[in-house]
This record gives structure tokens, C-alpha cells and sequence, in this order.
């Protein structure tokens, strides 16, 4: 049958140990695994993760330090820092990157995201928008682009959970064609981070200082 989204199940293990399988696009697994630990406060630091590699149906997945525990939304909110990183872009360049990310051929049923340091561009494509999330961040640290200092744009809305996934990794400024959610504005104003709503008549929330 055609356009069906093809969905597949990760299986995975950190450390050795088994992790609850993530449902996903069968593709960039390895910028997904390395996404996810970051985005989702698993690892302090990118640094911490040696190796990731698949063995058989199972993706391995080694780890230095400490690997802490996945926590409830409430408190993974208390745990992000504000983005002190004075990254600051014009709203042009912002909406240029929106452009080109709506106009990619997503596939049938997927999200996208673009990570952007103004020199070199990212994107990850997935039928879950925090798993493009993910593989956008897990390319942006391979190729060694610091996090802290890009712009994100995806085809998806920005609800609480997608930005504190932006949010753990570091990124200031988000922007989408679609909706914010007010609870996404409100941590923006107390983070530091600016989320902005393209469109006919751009609105930049919370850190407006950061697109100019």
C-alpha cells in the first residue's frame, strides 16, 4: 500500500543495560541515540558518549561518567540553566531558514528540523518531531558545531516538550511556521531563549533581543 509512514522500533542498550525501545524512522540511528542523550538530560555532556554501534537488532550504546536517570517534565524544567550565550541572528537569516526547511521534501508523514550556526546547516528528518529533533542535534555535534551558538527551525509546533529538549541542548533561538505553545513562551522569557512564530507577520517571544 502506498503512503504509509514508515514507522520502526529502536531497540537499544546503555551501557549494557536495555532501554525502552523509541518508534521512529529507520534511518540516522546513531545521530538519534546521540540526540536523545542529550536532549533529554541523560548525559551532561556529548563527550560522555565513546561509542554508539549496532551489534545484531540491538544498537549498543557506551557511556563514560555518570548517566543519570530520565526524569518527570516538572523537574527536568528546573534543572535548565538560562542560555547566557549572547547568540544573536537578524530576523531575515531566521526566516530564510524556515523557508528552506518547509520546502524540503519531508516524505510521507515526517517532521523536520534545521540546526544552523550560520556557516554550516544540519537537519534531521523523522514521523516524530522530537526524534528530528534528535538527529539534528546528534549531526550538529559531529560535526562539531557548538549547540549553544545556532538556530533551530522545524516544520513541527513547539510545545513544552520540544523545547525543553532544545532547551537541554543548549540551543537560544527556535522558530516555526506553526504554533507556540504559551507554556513554551513563558520558560523562553526565564531561560533566555527566544521562540519566534514565522509568518506574515513574525512574532518573537521571550528573548527578543536575539533576532534583530
Amino acid at each position: 500500500m502506498t503512503g504509509l509512514m514508515e514507522e520502526s522500533l529502536l531497540f537499544w542498550a546503555l551501557n549494557g543495560t536495555p532501554q525502552p525501545p523509541l518508534l521512529c524512522t529507520a534511518a540516522e540511528e546513531e545521530a538519534l541515540l546521540t540526540g536523545y542523550l542529550i536532549t533529554s538530560g541523560r548525559v551532561a555532556s556529548h563527550a560522555q558518549i565513546l561509542q554508539t554501534e549496532q551489534q545484531g537488532a540491538v544498537w549498543q550504546v557506551t557511556v563514560a561518567g555518570e548517566v543519570l536517570p530520565a526524569v518527570p517534565l516538572p523537574e527536568q524544567l528546573t534543572a535548565i540553566p538560562p542560555n547566557e550565550s549572547g547568540f544573536r541572528l537578524p530576523l531575515r537569516e531566521l526566516t530564510q531558514l524556515c523557508d528552506e526547511v518547509m520546502a524540503a521534501d519531508h516524505g510521507a508523514g515526517l517532521h523536520a528540523v534545521l540546526l544552523s550556526d550560520g556557516e554550516r546547516t544540519v537537519t534531521g528528518a523523522d514521523i516524530g518531531r522530537h526524534n528530528a529533533l534528535d538527529k539534528a542535534v546528534g549531526k550538529a555535534v559531529a560535526a562539531g558545531m557548538d549547540l549553544h551558538r545556532t538556530s533551530l527551525c522545524t516544520t513541527a509546533r513547539i510545545s513544552l516538550e520540544f523545547f525543553v529538549k532544545a532547551a537541554r541542548a543548549g540551543i537560544p533561538v527556535l522558530a516555526t511556521r506553526k504554533q507556540i505553545g504559551s507554556l513554551s513562551a513563558a520558560r523562553g522569557e526565564m531561560l533566555h531563549i527566544t521562540v519566534c512564530r514565522i509568518g506574515s507577520k513574525p512574532a518573537c517571544l521571550s528573548a527578543k533581543e536575539r533576532v534583530y
